[in-house]
């Protein structure tokens, strides 16, 4: 059941059992655990996932491979890496899967030097790497600007261990130029896939463009953005202001009015955050949570105090 509910994305119901069973002092199964800790990474919530992390260390229910790789995963998702890494070193004998959990986890935390090292570390073992590997490697590369060293790993994969080429290893490739200002061959790169790019692609791309004032594959970005995320608007207002940056106004006001005509939103994204072992589902500005003017008021008091304290250090005083 907690599978299930942790499968569908029913947070609340999922974190709901898990609590009766550690309330009727019953030892969850692994299938279990891995849903409640992956599901804790995916919330967002760093505080619930170090509830729960703590209570499967002091149950020491990490003794399995596979539950402890995704609690260091989830330690990795919540930025507390140094306990991530706690959890790898103890871990007896490691599978791929766990290195991939390290790897990705040091890469994503800002850490490629470290996150590069282990994936060298790992190539010393018996082990043979896949494309996940691949992947945290690759994002090594992308942090600390090693293009011709993502480039060697690019054809090192396909070459030397006959992985197949997957879209997160070209999302990765793709950033990598982008970041480095080498539009053209990420570009090229991008003409050059065995598969339509996706759109975090062509978002590498436009941000790259946006940056670098490339109108033409900033537009041509938009385009490809819009067949692929019709409901969104983002791309369009960052185009509108690259419009504006350059003096093209109309081109700038057109792109706004576009925007307008569509009545494109964004979709609001939820948090969950935990009060007094109850789960409060959050959504921006939204006034159906039972106690929503309770939490306006707050807000609008905390608002209040930055405001003061920002005008207090504004003009010299103590706040």
């Amino acid at each position: 059941m907690i599978a299930g509910y942790a499968q569908n994305g029913a947070l609340s119901e999922a974190l709901g059992l898990f609590d009766r069973l550690r309330e009727e002092k019953i030892q969850p199964k692994d299938v279990a655990l891995v849903s409640v800790l992956s599901v804790c990474a995916d919330s967002g919530s760093v505080e619930l996932s170090e509830q729960i992390g703590r209570y499967v260390e002091s149950q020491e229910l990490a003794s399995d491979t596979h539950v402890a790789s995704v609690l260091l995963s989830m330690y990795s998702k919540c930025g507390n890496i140094s306990k991530a890494f706690q959890i790898f070193k103890k871990i007896p004998w490691k599978d791929v899967v766990t290195w991939n959990s390290m790897i990705v986890g040091l890469a994503k935390n800002g850490l490629p030097e470290d996150a590069f090292a282990l994936y060298k570390q790992m190539m010393e073992t018996d082990l043979k790497p896949n494309n996940i590997t691949f992947v945290g490697a690759f994002t090594a590369c992308r942090c600390g600007g090693l293009v011709e060293t993502g480039l060697k790993l690019f054809r090192s994969m396909r070459e030397d261990y006959g992985i197949s080429t997957e879209i997160e290893h070209y999302v990765c490739l793709v950033d990598l130029f982008c970041r480095s200002g080498r539009l053209k061959d990420a570009h090229e790169i991008v003409s050059q896939m065995e598969m339509e790019p996706n759109a975090v692609i062509w978002g590498s791309l436009f941000h790259a463009s946006r940056i670098h004032l490339n109108v033409e594959l900033a537009e041509l970005s938009v385009r490809k953005l819009a067949e692929l995320e019709p409901n969104d608007n983002w791309y369009y207002i960052l185009l509108s202001n690259i419009y504006s940056s350059l003096d093209r106004w109309e081109e700038a006001i057109e792109v706004r009015n576009l925007v307008k005509d569509k009545k494109l939103e964004k979709e609001a994204a939820y948090i969950w955050v935990r009060v007094e072992n109850e789960l409060h589902k959050f959504l921006a500005a939204d006034p159906l949570h039972p106690r929503s003017a309770e939490v306006f008021c707050i807000l609008n008091g905390l608002a209040m105090q930055s405001l003061w304290a920002e005008h207090h250090l504004e003009s010299g005083l103590e706040p």
